[in-house]
């Protein structure tokens, strides 16, 4: 018998999302829509019965960059992520700039079950109007990332519940590892949030890295370079969500100065010598940076910066150059 997989906890997410989102099942014929939330129908003018059933090319004119339908389409057709800008048509036959990212969702047997599509309204100059609307969404994500967390302690109280009636196996197991590591990253990315109780120790690289792929994942013209060791490093959650928004701020920094909306390479640099942890974030843009030695105190993102390094007794220091600025953070490792 073949099991129905549950997307109701993807539904309940998506509907609190302050983003247009979607929802498609790629084991139906042509990937069709299975739910919008609301700002997806006031996105696109259409109503939701109008939209469930359809394939999201209906949002397509012929002016649509047809490069970028490929891109997409063989992201699709291989059970990957892709983002992309795209022209798009409301059902008023009024036009407008659609920035979209998609995310295949598996299951336990990492069987492709689902994808996530979110959409954002950006203007004629796609990576200006992003960062603007990142700065106006601030308090709309912190308030999502404490509903997610709270979402996720309930999957896992019910993992948890499985593990103890059933016995343990490896798709339990992994599924709860995954999950405490979102439970962490969405209670780092907030000051004021406590990470849920039980999470002692997280593993550090794995933690930076998918704080660096949310982020550059934001604007398809960036590159995420990941050069961390492969061995695991666990940190006490409390540091490494304090050195996780270190590096948050610094790949949020790199975005919004570093390339002129022209795209480039972000570089996550990670390595343990002697008694310290290095953590390089680099950029190969155009070789100024809001953040230098002397305006690092200055703003939000500069106090938060200095904050951190010293809750944390860490040291921080910037290298301009003609090719992109480098950030280094080191901190002693506590015995």
């Amino acid at each position: 018998m073949t099991q129905i997989f549950d997307d109701r906890w993807i539904r309940k997410m998506l509907t609190d999302l302050p983003y247009a989102a979607c929802l498609t099942d790629p084991n139906l014929p042509d990937n069709p829509l299975i739910f919008v939330n609301e700002l997806f129908c006031e996105l696109t003018g259409y109503k939701q019965d109008e939209l469930i059933g359809q394939n999201c090319r209906l949002l397509q004119v012929d002016d649509t960059d047809a490069n970028e339908l490929a891109k997409i389409r063989n992201a699709v057709e291989n059970g990957g992520a892709v983002a992309s800008d795209l022209l798009n048509q409301r059902a008023d036959g009024s036009l407008f700039w659609n920035r979209l990212s998609i995310k295949p969702i598996r299951d336990d047997q990492g069987v492709l079950q689902r994808f996530i599509a979110i959409q954002m309204e950006v203007e004629d100059n796609p990576y200006e109007a992003l960062l603007e609307k990142q700065r106006q969404s601030a308090a709309a994500l912190s308030e999502l990332h404490h509903r997610l967390k709270n979402h996720l302690s309930l999957i896992m109280s019910s993992v948890r519940l499985q593990i103890r009636e059933n016995g343990e196996n490896d798709g339990l197991l992994s599924v709860l590892s995954r999950i405490q590591s979102l439970q962490t990253l969405y209670a780092s990315m907030q000051q004021g949030i406590e990470a849920p109780p039980g999470l002692d120790q997280v593993a550090l690289f794995d933690y930076l890295t998918t704080i660096c792929e949310a982020i550059t994942g934001l604007n398809a013209g960036v590159d995420l370079i990941c050069d961390v060791p492969d061995e695991p490093f666990e940190l006490g959650h409390n540091r490494a969500a304090q050195l996780g928004m270190i590096v948050a701020e610094l790949v949020t920094n790199a975005m919004q100065h570093a390339f002129d909306g022209e795209g480039g390479e972000v570089t996550l640099y990670g390595r343990l010598r002697d008694e310290e942890i290095l953590i390089t974030v680099s950029d190969n843009g155009r070789g100024q940076c809001a953040c230098n030695p002397i305006e690092l105190g200055t703003g939000l993102g500069g106090k938060i910066l200095r904050q951190m390094a010293k809750n944390l007794s860490a040291t921080i220091d910037v290298t301009p150059s003609s090719s992109g600025v480098s950030v280094s953070v080191t901190l002693p490792i506590e015995k």
